[in-house]
């Protein structure tokens, strides 16, 4: 059995990095670029028609997140504080918006755009040539929306869980602990890159309209985690150091956001590539050999 382990490990190990430089190949040769500005562009849009229904699903479930529990956790996914999202969610969590059911349709088309977006890029790059219908495609786009909803708010649940036991023991500990204190920040920095790498993979599997196996969409997830995780430090470095949005105000933080959607954005489909082409490989794999028939005696 640990033979077997091992021989599958190193086997998925090769494909793994084949899948890498096929992506690199199979993302060059695509339009994955243009899907790319595809979903800057509509994250934009849908960014607060999302936000708008998150916290008015939250005050409904009344859930007991303060005010600013949304607005921390979207901010940690990003690599600054962007000064037009923190004005305009202020003004949301001050003045909630009570939407009636025109409203609500209306909201809820309005953030479903990015969702249609990634589908329509991630099909692109599984080459599924039988595209989803259009009510298919929305009902797609909804489910992604709420399974993208579910999981904020799991994340925000266990991270208020999480401080209410930090405030309990952690202060008590620290002090025969000192080291306990860089362990704390380096899970705080790092924890939204293996969110990403499970919201991208459960992408991965769900979205193509074809048949994926669970255990091939990983490699791409991987991959793709560890470039935004790599992206992430870099940028928020380039942004700090440059100065831009100090210097040319909020117009520059607008497009410094679209910027950084749509490196994401890259960063994602290339994943998506590398996970296509895992899949591949893994099907050209040579099956075991047939036994040689019995010799004349």
């Amino acid at each position: 059995m640990p033979e077997r382990l091992v021989t599958r490990v190193r086997r998925a190990g090769r494909l793994g990095w084949r899948a890498i430089g096929r992506g690199v190949v199979e993302f060059y040769n695509s339009d994955n670029l243009t899907f790319a500005s595809s979903i800057a562009y509509y994250a934009l849009l849908s960014l607060f028609p999302f936000i708008l229904l998150l916290l008015t699903l939250f005050s409904k479930l009344a859930v007991g997140l303060g005010d600013d529990a949304v607005e921390h956790a979207i901010q940690r996914a990003l690599p600054q504080q962007f000064k037009f999202l923190t004005e305009q969610m202020s003004t949301l969590t001050q003045a909630p918006v009570q939407l009636n059911v025109l409203g609500l349709i209306l909201t809820i088309w309005g953030a479903m755009g990015v969702f249609g977006a990634i589908t329509s890029a991630v099909n692109h790059a599984w080459g599924v040539e039988k595209d989803l219908g259009f009510f298919k495609h929305k009902l797609v786009s909804m489910v992604m929306m709420l399974c993208a909803g579910l999981l904020l708010l799991g994340t925000l649940l266990l991270t208020t869980a999480l401080e209410v036991v930090k405030a309990r023991w952690f202060e008590g500990a620290i002090t025969n602990y000192p080291s306990l204190l860089v362990v704390n920040d380096f899970l705080y920095r790092n924890a939204p890159t293996p969110l990403f790498i499970l919201a991208v993979g459960l992408v991965y599997y769900f979205a193509p309209n074809a048949k994926v196996r669970l255990r091939d969409v990983w490699v791409g997830a991987i991959v793709a985690g560890l470039l935004w995780r790599l992206a992430f430090g870099g940028f928020s470095l380039l942004v700090r150091e440059t100065r831009l949005t100090t210097v040319h105000g909020s117009i520059v933080t607008v497009v410094i956001f679209l910027i950084w959607v749509y490196m994401s954005a890259v960063i994602f489909l290339y994943g998506c590539e590398v996970t296509a082409a895992y899949a591949r490989l893994r099907k050209q794999l040579p099956q075991s050999a047939p036994a040689a028939p019995a010799r004349d005696a």
